[in-house]
């Protein structure tokens, strides 16, 4: 059992991605004119981060015994790590996760919305892990675990103060849309996928791409200047620059190895597409997210830190 072990069984190169989440929904708090302390943003995202590896580890111990066969190099098939281990791991850390998030409802006047949030978080990872994700309701599961977490961003303040706003629940709504198209997409990725299921899926990452960039609409200051949108697209069109080469790569071959490097940029992307909805929400503010994206690509300079 080696910290290379556990590395890529919590998949370090994804982690930046929840940040992202709780990042947008602090903007989409901004774009309501709440506003939200720094201690309560770090445990929120200390929240998102041990909720995240959590569905990583359980994610595993629950395929065990299919990775066996498609992946016998992951952790738990090569027995780098124990099943035990990784499924107390797996149960510490969602612990750990709702704990943060009742820490910043204590912060916030004690009304337990975060911690509520996070346990839906929780129980829509343990409901994928354990069933949803062999059913056609996957993708849908896995994409609310997402929205939720943007929501979990916002509820230090933004939703607090106006909990029906749709500059909070658009974004959060389009992020989810996102991440069910990426796990539509990459539901065989490990053997030959199937052609008409790719096209499909491609076709909701792009709506929800399509979506993001309207979102960044949703701020009145986007009506009072044009200049309000330049950011937000600028990466737009660099997510779009970079994505779409490989999409059309993976439809057209459908391979393990065009359908996983496409879905590994897929999830690094993901960042600045949540940065770009951001920006659009609460201006220069959301190029705080960016940062994040480089540590991905940082991280995935080390081929051995697979991102799938």
């Amino acid at each position: 059992m080696t910290a290379r072990a556990w590395a890529r069984l919590v998949r370090l190169p994804n982690l930046p991605t929840p940040l992202a989440d709780i990042g947008l929904g602090l903007a989409a708090s901004f774009a309501v004119g709440a506003r939200t302390g720094l201690g309560v943003a770090t445990l929120l995202g200390c929240s998102s981060l041990c909720l995240y590896t959590a569905g990583m580890v359980l994610n595993d111990w629950c395929d065990r015994e299919d990775d066996a066969v498609w992946r016998a190099d992951r952790p738990l098939p090569s027995g780098a790590i124990g099943p035990f281990q990784a499924l107390v791991a797996g149960f510490a850390l969602l612990g750990l996760g709702l704990v943060f998030a009742g820490l910043a409802d204590l912060n916030e006047g004690g009304q337990p919305l975060s911690f509520s949030i996070a346990l839906l978080v929780a129980s829509m990872v343990l409901l994928y892990d354990t069933w949803a994700k062999r059913t056609p309701l996957g993708p849908l599961a896995m994409g609310s675990c997402r929205g939720l977490n943007v929501l979990l961003g916002a509820s230090a303040s933004g939703l607090r103060i106006d909990p029906f706003s749709g500059l909070i629940w658009i974004p959060a709504l389009t992020s989810a849309l996102y991440i069910a198209g990426v796990t539509w997409f990459a539901r065989t990725e490990e053997k030959n996928s199937n052609p008409l299921h790719l096209r499909l899926a491609s076709g909701v990452i792009v709506l929800a791409l399509g979506l993001a960039a309207c979102a960044t609409l949703l701020s009145p200051e986007a009506f009072e200047s044009a200049g309000w949108l330049i950011l937000p697209w600028s990466l737009m069109g660099l997510v779009l620059g970079i994505l779409l080469p490989r999409l059309f790569r993976a439809n057209r071959q459908a391979t393990p190895g065009a359908v996983q490097s496409a879905v590994g940029w897929m999830i690094a992307l993901y960042i600045p597409v949540q940065a770009a909805q951001a920006c659009g929400l609460a201006g220069p503010w959301g190029l705080l997210i960016v940062p994040l994206f480089a540590g991905v690509l940082l991280l995935r300079r080390w081929r051995w830190l697979k991102a799938t």
